[in-house]
Formats: C-alpha cells, structure tokens, sequence
C-alpha cells in the first residue's frame, strides 16, 4: 500500500516517535502528516483486514481510504488505549458494513428485478424508451414517466437521464458528473428502484 502523507524533512523525528507521542500531538495540533505517519505503520494490518472479509481488490482499497478518513476525524476525539488495536476495530467495523450495505443493495437489485419481471410496461433500456414515446388511448405514459424522474433524488435522476436516455456509458457519467462509477451504478440501482415504485402508483391513479 502506498503512503497516505510524507513527514518533511524537519519533521522526520516523528518517525522515531512512539504511537502515543504522534497520538498526542496530532491531538493537540490537528496536522494530517502526524496521524498519516501513524496510519503508514499500519496501512499493511488494515488492508490484511480489508482482504479477509472483501473479496474484490479494489473494495479493499476503498475501505482501506474510508478507515484513513475515519482516523483523522476520530482520533482527535476518542480515547484510545492502544492505537493498533485500535486501528484494527476501526478497519474490522468498516468492512462490516461494507458487506451489510453489499448484501442490502443484493436485496434491492433482487426486489426491482422482480418488479421488471412482473411490470412489462417498465423493462430495462427498451422498455423506458417505449414508455416514453408511446401514444395510444392508455394514460399520457409519457408524462407519467417525466414526472417519475423529477421526483427522483438529483444522482439518481442525472443518471438514469445520462444512461438511458442519452445511452452514456458507467464511465461516461462518472465523466460527466464528478461521480465515482461505484456511485453511478449505485445511483442507478437505487433510482430505477424508486422509478419503479413511483411508476406503479402514478399508472394505478391514472387508470
């Protein structure tokens, strides 16, 4: 694993310094070079951890910044009586949750998969496009289906708009949006949920 921050060189006394020491004086003056040193010592046990309970390489990374930003909120605020053990809590804790918001996002793909199945006026890609230009005798779908996204969360409906609509690619949003492509497929799992849902009762209303 890489080094998060380097100490300069007037400073690489910290280097020889206990955990406790760099502890109180991260403490005392808030600099992220002193708790990145201490985090260095132990970048190699959190990822250890990370590779235990996550299967994918780059999760592991993922989890392994997030327990760096946990530390440098953290570590100013909570009494800690040894920093490894510490450290090791914090990485153990966070991917933990990674897997329960791994398993709750299973669910959820599981649920609107189902949705796809039983609703055939909602199918993936196609079946928005024919919702959004049909015009028979049925209920305006079209408008239905606009004011559906507008409801949506601003991600979800920037993505489902980008992807669908627009045929842009998982890295062409995350291009255009700033959003990492872990977000943008999340945003459009998520969104095409909700659309889901929101479709379901705006074309009982209407019927």
């Amino acid at each position: 694993m890489k080094k998060f921050l380097r100490l300069s060189t007037q400073e690489k006394r910290w280097e020889q310094a206990s955990d406790e020491s760099l502890l109180q004086a991260y403490r005392e003056s808030g600099r992220q070079e002193l708790i990145a040193e201490l985090f260095n010592r132990y970048v190699h046990l959190v990822y250890g951890v990370c590779r235990q309970y996550l299967n994918n390489r780059e999760d592991c990374r993922d989890a392994v910044m997030a327990v760096f930003e946990q530390m440098v909120t953290q570590a100013r605020i909570t009494e800690i009586r040894q920093f490894s053990s510490w450290v090791y809590s914090l990485a153990k804790n966070r991917c933990i949750s990674n897997l329960r918001e791994g398993q709750r996002q299973q669910r959820r793909q599981e649920e609107w998969e189902k949705f796809e199945k039983s609703t055939p006026k909602f199918m993936e890609n196609e079946g928005l496009e024919r919702l959004n230009h049909k015009r028979t005798n049925e209920p305006d779908t079209s408008q239905i289906l606009k004011e559906a996204i507008s409801s949506l969360e601003e991600g979800q409906r920037t993505c489902i708009h980008l992807f669908f609509f627009e045929k842009k690619s998982y890295k062409d949003i995350a291009g255009a949006t700033g959003y990492s492509i872990k977000q943008v497929k999340s945003h459009l799992q998520n969104g095409k949920r909700r659309l889901g849902i929101l479709l379901g009762e705006k074309l009982n209303k209407s019927q």
